[in-house]
């Protein structure tokens, strides 16, 4: 009798922890990635995505602007993006960078939502959630569709296309 409670509370220990093996490998994290490009303007947005299950956990966008292609100078560029920069200063979980090439602009926005709080980046209008209802998490399936929406194409396994 004692030997089958034993292997009985074996198996039930075995069955819970295969259970939260599962669960973790489950729920592994995935990147997406997702590119527009406007050889008109001569502009290059390239977004990846990192998410777990249907929460995303960070996004890393990269924009490229031309100047001249996009009829600004470098200093109506540089204008914008300080801008913007301010806007961004002292977000919590956000990073902005800038280059200033001669040619080009190349901007670096990241977000880490386990340290950012969604409420300030929807006031910042940063983030757009459906409705402008309050949001617990960024949900991947609505930013890939809000994305396609927006003239931006999947990209497989990160290879983006080149502008030029």
């Amino acid at each position: 009798m004692k030997k089958n409670a034993i292997k009985t509370l074996f198996l039930s220990f075995v069955a819970v922890f295969s259970l939260f093996l599962l669960a973790a490998c489950g729920s592994s994290t995935k990147k997406g990635y997702f590119q527009y490009i406007d050889k008109t303007s001569m502009r290059d947005s390239r977004i990846t995505v990192t998410y777990q299950g249907d929460k995303v956990t960070t996004n890393e966008t990269t924009n490229i602007v031309y100047y001249e292609s996009s009829g600004m100078t470098k200093e109506d560029v540089k204008e914008q993006t300080d801008s913007y920069a301010n806007l961004l200063k002292g977000i919590k979980g956000v990073s902005y960078k800038v280059e200033y090439k001669n040619d080009y602009a190349q901007e670096k926005l990241s977000i880490d939502f386990s340290k950012a709080n969604i409420k300030e980046l929807q006031s910042k209008n940063l983030i757009e959630t459906s409705g402008n209802q309050e949001a617990d998490y960024i949900s991947y399936k609505e930013t890939q569709k809000l994305l396609k929406n927006t003239g931006y194409s999947e990209v497989k396994d990160g290879k983006f296309e080149n502008l030029e």
